[in-house]
């Protein structure tokens, strides 16, 4: 497979760094624009926050995906990794022999350096691997659509259509996405609630923990 997709593959920036088997497991990550890592933080989180309830859920960022066993070349890094089942446990890298099963879920955010590769060459690779559904995010402009999603049927990635919303829907996450290039919206299914963003969280958490010092207070008056 590995010969098949060899442009899909990893292409590590040195220095790089390997596990006590000779597998790689990092390399020198270059942010690529703070759309591209906005938007992928929120989804990250957001995807944190869906799947809270399942301890066995993986969630992971520039994790490298591992599928031949002899052969340590045969890496390829998507901006995100979502695997249902695994467990939360310390991992380098995700090697599909081990786990068990190919992940369930991957996220490419388009850069100019590799927008190319994520649209045209890695999704074919995704697919033989198994891998569920596949996302693409483009704060570049690059596609007619903000967010693209699909999903494997018999081995072919099928494009997910949009809601009468015109968001689109993750059986993954168990969510809706939807993107203008600006800000991205994850709504949870189960009860149609916007995920906020971290910062958001965590000023509402102050705003609540001062509200309470400030009740308190007045009880002691």
């Amino acid at each position: 497979m590995s010969v098949i997709h060899a442009e899909a593959l990893w292409r590590p920036l040195p220095p790089v760094g390997y596990d006590d088997e000779g597998y790689p497991c990092e390399s020198r990550n270059v942010t690529e624009s703070s759309s591209h890592d906005d938007v992928l933080n929120y989804f990250r989180n957001s995807a944190f926050a869906l799947l809270a309830d399942q301890d066995e859920a993986m969630v992971q960022e520039r994790l490298l995906i591992l599928f031949e066993q002899v052969n340590p070349r045969a890496a390829v890094e998507p901006d995100i990794t979502i695997a249902l089942g695994v467990g939360r446990h310390h991992r380098n890298s995700y090697k599909i022999w081990i786990e068990g099963q190919p992940p369930d879920l991957v996220v490419e955010g388009l850069s100019e350096k590799t927008w190319r590769r994520d649209v045209d060459i890695k999704p074919a690779l995704y697919g033989d691997l198994g891998i569920r559904e596949f996302w693409q995010i483009d704060p570049l402009g690059r596609l007619p659509e903000p967010v693209t999603g699909y999903r494997l049927h018999h081995g072919v990635y099928q494009p997910i259509s949009p809601t009468s919303s015109g968001a689109y829907p993750s059986d993954v996450l168990n969510a809706e996405l939807s993107y203008d290039r600006v800000e991205m919206s994850i709504r949870n299914k189960a009860n149609g609630e916007r995920i906020p963003p971290l910062h958001k969280v965590m000023r509402q958490r102050d705003e609540a923990i001062a509200r309470i010092a400030e009740l308190e207070a007045r009880l002691k008056r």
